[in-house]
């Protein structure tokens, strides 16, 4: 599915056009009629209160999406949910190591309904899944959990689009950028589903991923906001066609907390994905801020992430 399509006017048969040309020379010379207006093209970002800034992303993601080849979803939430942009925020996307993240959550979720803490191991394994993106220690836990906490933390979580593979493979869990929304802000204010431990613990994480997965949604973020996220990368197969993805949430920037989701399929090798996130993010950044905050990953952290390969959190 193209990342944004609008939908254009039905062509006029020949029959009809014929028909309308008879009539008109029998009547006599008439004044032309105007074109049929352009159908409205359904906005991508709305806020009440920060109409101004609305526009500036709708625009700016718009045109980047436009750019890039690939399928691309994004999502924005800002000034406390006043402000949201979504462009495909259904379009369903293979995980990769992002569903990690949602490991994690259930993980937390299951221990508060046993009312106790994390063990040593527990917390050791959900450390190494999210700061290295281990896979095996994901799979552990996720075959620990099983299917039924894990869907009951996305039950609880309101992420009704989310959908765990059949087959137990994190990486081709389902996911929406509206439900990848909704989680990022489970792990940022005050609910019912984490607690405030569970949601430091989340963060702290996610903060503390290693430099070299540290691309994505972070490109073009103000100096000195908080940022925590998780990436995927995973190609189809043996070929060079990779899914590419970044969530992330940034907390006291200057215009407050806000969470990014830009999710990618069909690119022509990893480091075009995320060349495609970057753009977006940064994109979004500026708009966000009013600052000219792009900039991309250092080189020289990206080539040792480029080096690292798939996410392998997949088999196709």
């Amino acid at each position: 599915m193209p990342a944004d399509r609008t939908p254009t006017a039905d062509r006029r048969t020949a029959r009809s056009a014929a028909v309308l040309l008879a009539t008109a020379l029998a009547a006599g010379p008439i004044a032309a009629a105007p074109p049929p207006a352009a159908a409205a093209q359904e906005g991508v970002c709305a806020s009440a209160s920060h109409p101004d800034a609305a526009r500036r992303l709708d625009e700016r993601i718009r045109q980047r999406a436009d750019e890039r080849g690939g399928t691309i979803a994004v999502g924005v939430s800002a000034h406390d949910g006043d402000l949201t942009c979504g462009l495909d925020p259904d379009a369903e996307f293979d995980a990769a190591s992002v569903g990690k993240v949602v490991v994690l959550g259930a993980l937390l979720r299951t221990a508060m309904d046993g009312d106790r803490e994390l063990t040593a191991e527990e917390r050791d394994l959900a450390t190494d899944m999210i700061t290295v993106s281990d896979n095996d220690a994901a799979t552990e836990l996720n075959d620990r959990l099983g299917t039924e906490r894990v869907q009951r933390f996305l039950d609880l979580a309101g992420m009704d689009d989310t959908r765990p593979d059949p087959e137990g493979y994190v990486g081709l869990m389902r996911i929406t950028v509206s439900d990848q929304l909704t989680l990022l802000r489970l792990l940022r204010t005050d609910n019912d589903v984490l607690g405030r431990g569970e949601r430091e613990f989340a963060r702290g994480l996610m903060g503390d991923v290693v430099g070299e997965q540290r691309w994505g949604v972070p490109a073009g973020a103000p100096a000195d906001a908080e940022v925590y996220l998780k990436n995927g990368w995973l190609p189809r197969g043996d070929t060079n066609v990779w899914r590419v993805h970044s969530v992330g949430g940034f907390r006291n920037t200057p215009v407050g907390d806000y969470d990014i989701v830009v999710l990618t399929d069909g690119s022509d090798g990893m480091r075009y994905g995320v060349d495609t996130v970057e753009s977006v993010a940064a994109e979004v950044h500026s708009g966000l801020t009013g600052q000219d905050v792009r900039g991309g990953t250092p080189p020289a952290v990206l080539r040792r992430a480029l080096s690292d390969g798939s996410d392998g959190s997949g088999r196709a």
